[in-house]
């Protein structure tokens, strides 16, 4: 079955500015993956912190400075400020401009 995907101009805008923006900071990023880490209990409940993946065309994890990975993540937060970064795993598709949220057993 073929189906086409249709988007608004400001969808396809979206995505071209995000994917420039992520491959300026590590130019040959295909994927970025978010995961939600929950760690020690504090007094206002777990504290949250989110986790970033850099990956390939080939899916393989790319090595980069801390820095790059922050800002990676902050482009992807400031493009979809609805998502649940803390509450959920997200995967984001560079060359088709796709974020994707995981259910557990999709998790990679």
């Amino acid at each position: 079955m073929n189906r086409t995907v249709r988007r608004t101009a400001a969808e396809a805008v979206r995505a071209i500015m995000v994917a420039r923006d992520v491959r300026r900071v590590v130019p040959d990023v295909e994927t970025v993956l978010t995961t939600p880490v929950y760690t020690e209990m504090g007094p206002r409940g777990p504290r949250v912190a989110v986790h970033v993946h850099l990956a390939d065309v080939l899916d393989l994890p790319l090595a980069a400075a801390p820095a790059e990975y922050r800002t990676a993540y902050a482009v992807l937060r400031r493009a979809y400020p609805h998502a649940a970064w803390t509450g959920e795993e997200h995967r984001y598709d560079v060359r088709a401009g796709r974020l994707l949220r995981l259910a557990p057993w999709e998790a990679e």
